[in-house]
């Protein structure tokens, strides 16, 4: 399951808190699942956090100010990530989201760790098919700056994400499942997502996102370009919803090169 739909589904559904709505102080919890095709893969993201405003001001470069601390967890078949994160947004136009989350790999549902020999080694599923899954953990550690700015319906953004891994003792290297990759036990992946989005109707917005994922250790480069819709609707006065749908293609990938990619999410944010 592609990390790049998760940040996608949340980076860009906070463009309309940024530039429109106040920030609260309280507690909130996220929840939100999601499903892609090439790679194949599931996973879901449950987010529970306390919000504090930082400036009392109706200025919309800064009533939309604040910062987010709580806990994460993100649940697949094949991996679950633990841990905590820290948002601060000082300006509309600017955040920064912190985040340390432990990691365990388990076969129970057979998938599992595999040990790979080198950034070179296969990773397709005859490849995997030939190795031994097994149970393992580490620490996941990771900074996404976002860059965002409106003009009238249309909204751009752009977040760079450098995640760092050490699992497994950090010795040698493994297949990264979140990104789809060959990784070093040890190793660093960086993620460059831009989105441009339309309003159209209420609640949706329409537009495309372009997102490149490169480790600098291997060389290694997947490039995709895709058409995306988000749709957002209050249920309740605490209660919202959201839903994004992703369909487009790789232009750079070892194993999915001008290969088809649809990937979707659905969430729910309540606040207390």
């Amino acid at each position: 399951m592609r990390r790049l739909m998760i940040v996608a589904f949340c980076a860009v559904c906070t463009i309309p808190a940024s530039f429109a709505e106040r920030a609260i102080e309280g507690c909130s919890l996220d929840q939100s699942v999601g499903a892609s095709y090439n790679p194949l893969g599931a996973q879901s993201v449950s987010q529970f956090f306390y919000r504090i405003p930082l400036f009392a001001s109706e200025d919309v470069l800064w009533e939309s100010t604040k910062v987010d601390v709580g806990i994460v967890n993100t649940l697949s078949p094949a991996y679950d990530l633990v841990g905590v994160f820290l948002k601060i947004e000082p300006i509309a136009v600017f955040s920064l989201a912190l985040t340390a989350q432990l990691a365990g790999f388990y076969d129970a549902l057979g998938f599992g760790f595999y040990g790979l020999s080198g950034y070179e080694a296969g990773f397709d599923a005859a490849s995997l098919k030939a190795l031994t899954p097994r149970n393992t953990g580490g620490f996941v550690l990771s900074a996404a700056p976002t860059f965002k700015m409106a003009i009238g319906p249309v909204a751009a953004l752009d977040t760079f994400s450098l995640t760092y891994f050490n699992v497994d003792g950090g010795s040698g290297y493994f297949f990264e499942r979140v990104g789809n990759l060959a990784l070093g036990k040890s190793d660093v992946e960086f993620l460059n997502q831009a989105y441009v989005l339309a309003t159209i109707a209420a609640g949706l917005r329409v537009g495309v996102n372009d997102s490149l994922l490169w480790v600098p250790a291997s060389g290694y480069v997947s490039h995709r370009l895709a058409a995306m819709g988000v749709y957002q609707s209050k249920l309740q006065k605490n209660l919202s919803f959201a839903f994004a749908l992703m369909l487009g293609g790789f232009l750079a990938d070892k194993y999915y090169h001008s290969s088809f990619y649809a990937g979707g999410q659905a969430g729910v944010t309540m606040s207390f």
